[in-house]
This record gives C-alpha cells, structure tokens and sequence, in this order.
C-alpha cells in the first residue's frame, strides 16, 4: 500500500494546524474559515489513508464498512471544494454581500447537503490489483461533479468578485485550484498515484504562507498586531456591523539626548509588555509608532483606558524610570462608539487628525471623538476634495483688487486672490478653503496652480504698459518653508518672462511658521533675484516683529480690523501711527486694507499711507473686469 504522499500531506497540514493554532488571531471571518478548511483537509487526509487501508484488507472487514469508509472519503473531497469555495467568499456573501448573494450562499450549502446525501445513496465500486487501487462507480462520478461545480464556482467568485477580493488571495486561490484539478486530472488517468488529497495539503500551504499566516499580521518591533492589518479588522468590524470602540495613545518625547531616547524607549517597551495584559482589546502598532487599541464592544474603553492611566502612575513611582512618562508624554485619543464613522476610510481619516504634532499647545492629554467632531473632519475632508477637484477641472479662478497708490493718483499695484467656482456657478471665499489645504498641505498644488495663472495673465496682457507696476501674490509659510520653493519659483518667472520687480509676494500668518531658517533662505534667494515682499494683516496678532526684522520685507500691510476700528478705539488709533511711523522709519511702504469710505480714505491720506485697499475702489475683479477697469482709471 503506497500511501507516503498521504502521510507527507498528513504532516504538513498537522504543523499547519500547529502553528495556526498557536498564533494570535484577529478573529476575523476569513481566519475562521481557513482553520476550518484546515480541518477539513485534515480529516480528508485521514480518510484518504482510512480508505487505502480497508480496500487493500477488504477480505477482512465488512463490504458496508468498506464502501462506508471510502464514501466518507468522497464526501471529504467535496467539503475540501466546497470549504475552499466559503473561504474565497467567506467575508462577502456573509457579511457584505445583498440579499440575492446571500441566498445563493445559501444555495451552495443546500447544494453541498445534497451532494453529501447523494453520495451516500449512491453506490461505489472498489478495486486493488496488489499494486493500484481507488474507488470508482457513481459515487465517485458524483463527486468529480460536485467537486468539478464547486471549483469552478471558486475561480467565477475570483473573477466576478475581483473588485471585493484582493488580487493577492484571487491568485493564490487559483493556483491551489489549478493543482488540485492537476493532480485529480493524474490520478484519474493514472490511479497508481495517489496525490488528490496530497495536492490539498499543498494549496493549503501556499495559502498560509502567502494570505495567512499570522506572524505576518505581527510587528517584529513589540509583537503585537503590525499596522498593516489595521485596516482588515476595522473593515470586518463595519461589515459585521459590531458597535466597538477605540482608543489611540501617542507619545512625543521632550528631549533629543541619547540617555532620554534611551530610557524612552525602554519606557515604550515596557509599556507594549505590559498591553499584553489588556484582554479586553485587540492592540496594534500604528505607523506613527503609537499604540491602538481596538475594543469589538463599547463597554471596556473607560475600565481599560483607567487601568493603563494606573500603570503610568506605577511608573512615575519608580524612581528608575520616573522621568520616563515626562519624555513620553502620553496623550490619548478616545473613540467610545466608532459607529460615528461610516468605513474605515472615515476612521483612519479621524485617527491621523487626532495625532497631534505639538502637545505643548493642548490643555489636556485626551481627546475624545464624539459625532459633532467627526463632522468637522467631514466637513474638512469635503473641502479639501473639493479644491481638489476643482484644479483637476480647472475651476480655480483669480480674482485682482486694485490697490490705489497715493503719490500716483492711479492704480500701481493689485492683489491676486483665488476663487473657486462651483458646478452651479457659485463661489467659495479663500477664507473656507484656506486654512483647511494649508492643514492638509494642498496649499502647495494649489499655490502653484494659482502663479501659473497670474503669470500667464501677466505675460498675455503686459500689465505695466496698463500702469500695473506690481502683482501682489499670497505666499503661504507652508509652501515657503519647502526647501525647493525659490528655485522653483524663479523657473517660473523664467519660463513666462516676467520680471521679478513686478511680483510682490505677501507673507501670510507667521504664526504657523516651523521652518523660520528655510523660510527666510527662500525669502532672501528670491530677494537677491529681484522680487519685493510685504507682510500681511500687521497688527492682528498673526504677525511677529521679528520677522520685520529678519526678513527683507518692503511694504507692511495694516490689519482691516484696525482700520475698521480707527476711528471710534484710541488704542487702534495709537497702534496705527505706531505702524505707519516704524515703517516709514524702516524705509518701508504701508498699505491700509479694508477702506470702504471717503472718510477712512481721507483719514489713512492724512496719516501718510502710502497705499489703499478696499472696496471703497473696487471689489476684487475677475481678470476681464479687472484689464477693464485699470484701463479706464490708470490709461485716462
């Protein structure tokens, strides 16, 4: 009896089920159904062995015992199929899949009970010549054909399901597929060699070590599940539509010494040691290096959250490593019920928001995520898609104030402002997009999008034969402090043919300036070629002296809010003249934004402006408004 292939099958799918066994599992659907198919290939192995064993010692045995040993067999291969065809569908028909799709899922279970019945009802032939042996006769024809079906089905789910199924699980399905009709193929013409339930074990390899084997759902840095997998389990979280709950904690170090980095890190390894106790959570390394832990309930977070609270203050007791929870600084992110999200897409967007860069700036050291915040962060993803689609469809517009110089009487310099138009035709103000693509770092592609066009229209129309001396362009600190930008910038100008003295570049909110040295080595590169720059809203608190100092800037923009306030606050008053006086005695020009009367005019006249921006001459314009009004007041 030649069944060392089954014995080597044997082997392998008993340190198969070993290992699988002993690792930690998500608990996900496709991990319950590959235990399962392993299983089944196990007891089909066992059988295929059984089987050999009672044709070749017939005479010794009953005929019903014989025939039900071998049926059991046939009945084995048609759940390994059909344990092959769950897996491959297991997450979709179960979890995700429409009332139609499911009630064919259903179908194929009632179909693989019929197969069980028929087999059983029919009757099988055996045969052993001393050398080959199997089983033949309209059992076995019956189970060539429902194998056949269920085979067939498991490689039209890879294809019909493909947008549902990774591509990695739909070609490893079918190369197990592939061999097991090989190998049944051989067997078939060849009956000698018995490798059917061999060629199972095999696809059950293959699939372990490319789709599921748990050590690589592990991170070799803590041994807990890796961040890779993150996504996996949230995504069978929503589609088994379990309320669980979450909690994020972040770290960041104070200090840069080696002895610090040292101690954080081992303050950061005991911590992972001791989350190895946490029970009531799955917990998982973040790309950032952080901790999330993932309850599939809304019941522990609190319990859970105060016990890790409690181990800190174990550690801050430690005189060893008391100083360890100053460097770490532990800062929670806590989700009580994930159901405020809609997929996972939503939830790893409300994660990555929630990591905050500066924790010097929060005043405390949790945040908790309730509904009215994930609007917010609806609300800002919209938008940022929004101007996202709006460059792709070319729906950024610029729009140019004209601001009035005094000396001249006309209209030397304008401001280039964007716009967005929607699909209806509408407009959306800077002031709602602005703040969310610098946040996001859109304002780069966008900032980009917008000098490419006041540079075209500026190279188109010759804006200094018009009187148009300067075009006032935003310069955002986010996109100032890339390295590249003044190199980029200059290939710019060079590729339209604009002078650099005919472009001023406005700095705005330095408050949010993090790379001061680059910023400034930009600032002064683009100086050194020629351009001007003015700092803009001086007086809101935006802006920092020091920056009129570092920074070669010529002109100073007035806050609107204080000339708003000019004539009815005497402190707006004071701050005003101050203004106007420093820069003067800096040899710098000063704007006053915001006028919209004949008496702010008259008053920022008097005060020794030098230039005046606001409505009281014209709103901002698109470009054909704009040619025509500096054609009427600056060319008559």
């Amino acid at each position: 009896m030649n069944i060392y292939t089954q014995l080597c099958g044997l082997a392998i799918i008993a340190i198969l089920l070993f290992f699988y066994s002993r690792q930690p599992t998500m608990g996900i659907s496709t991990e319950r159904h590959f235990k399962l198919t392993l299983y089944v290939i196990l007891g089909c192995v066992l059988l295929d062995i059984a089987s050999c064993y009672f044709i070749v010692h017939s005479n010794r045995y009953s005929s019903v015992l014989v025939f039900f040993i071998c049926k059991l067999y046939l009945i084995s291969l048609q759940l390994v199929a059909f344990s092959a065809l769950s897996y491959t569908i297991s997450d979709i028909f179960e979890n995700f899949g429409s009332k139609h799709e499911k009630m064919i899922g259903l179908s194929y279970q009632f179909l693989c009970l019929c197969g069980i019945a028929i087999t059983m009802y029919l009757p099988v032939e055996i045969y052993y010549d001393g050398v080959k042996l199997y089983s033949y006769g309209q059992a076995a024809m019956c189970t060539y054909i429902f194998v056949a079906c269920y085979i067939f089905s498991t490689a039209l789910a890879t294809i019909v399901l493909q947008n549902h199924i990774k591509q990695k699980k739909i070609y490893t399905l079918l190369i197990w597929m592939g061999i097991w009709t090989t190998s049944a193929i051989v067997q078939f013409f060849n009956p000698k060699i018995l490798i059917v339930s061999f060629a199972t074990c095999i696809g059950a390899l293959i699939m372990y070590f490319e789709l599921e084997n748990p050590q690589s759902s592990i991170s070799r840095r803590t041994g807990h599940f890796s961040s890779a997998v993150i996504r996996d389990y949230v995504d069978y979280l929503y589609l088994t539509k379990k309320k669980f709950s979450l909690l994020l904690i972040s770290f960041k170090t104070v200090s840069e010494s080696n002895s610090d980095r040292l101690l954080l890190r081992k303050s950061i390894s005991m911590l992972s040691d001791f989350l190895f106790t946490i029970d009531t959570a799955r917990v998982f390394d973040t790309p950032e290096g952080n901790f999330l832990l993932i309850f599939d309930n809304t019941d522990f977070i609190e319990s859970t959250k105060f016990r890790i609270s409690t181990y800190f203050q174990s550690v801050e007791d430690n005189s060893d490593i008391s100083n360890a929870i100053t460097l770490m600084n532990p800062f929670y992110v806590i989700v009580p019920d994930c159901n405020i999200t809609d997929n996972s897409d939503e939830l790893l967007l409300l994660l990555s928001s929630f990591i905050p860069n500066d924790k010097s700036k929060l005043k405390s050291n949790e945040i908790v995520v309730n509904q009215e915040v994930m609007e917010k962060i609806r609300n800002k993803k919209d938008m940022e898609n929004l101007v996202v689609d709006a460059m792709e469809d070319n729906r950024v517009e610029v729009y140019y104030q004209p601001i009035f110089d005094i000396s001249n009487n006309n209209y030397s310099y304008a401001e280039a402002l964007v716009r967005i138009r929607l699909n209806d035709n509408t407009l959306v103000m800077p002031d709602e997009f602005i703040p969310i693509v610098e946040e996001t770092g859109r304002i780069i592609p966008l900032s980009d999008s917008i000098y490419r066009k006041v540079l075209s229209f500026m190279k188109s129309y010759r804006m200094e034969r018009l009187g148009v001396e300067h075009i006032e362009l935003n310069l955002s600190v986010r996109q100032g402090e890339h390295p590249l930008f003044a190199t980029r910038f200059i290939e710019m100008l060079k590729e339209y043919r604009i002078s650099p003295a005919n472009i001023n570049l406005e700095i705005n909110d330095t408050s949010t300036i993090n790379r001061k040295d680059t910023l400034i080595k930009n600032i002064k590169k683009l100086e050194e070629y020629g351009l001007s720059f003015s700092l803009d809203d001086f007086g809101s608190g935006n802006t920092n002296l020091n920056y009129v100092v570092d920074t070669p800037v010529s002109i100073i923009k007035i806050d609107k809010h204080l000339t708003d306030e000019y004539s009815e606050n005497i402190k707006a008053q004071a701050i005003i003249k101050t203004i106007i006086d420093l820069g003067h005695s800096m040899g710098m020009k000063i704007i006053a934004e915001g006028i919209e009367t004949a008496d702010g005019l008259e008053t920022m006249k008097s005060l020794g402006v030098d230039y005046i921006q606001g409505f009281y001459f014209s709103k901002p314009l698109p470009e054909h408004e704009f040619l025509k009004f500096v054609q009427k007041h600056n060319l008559t």
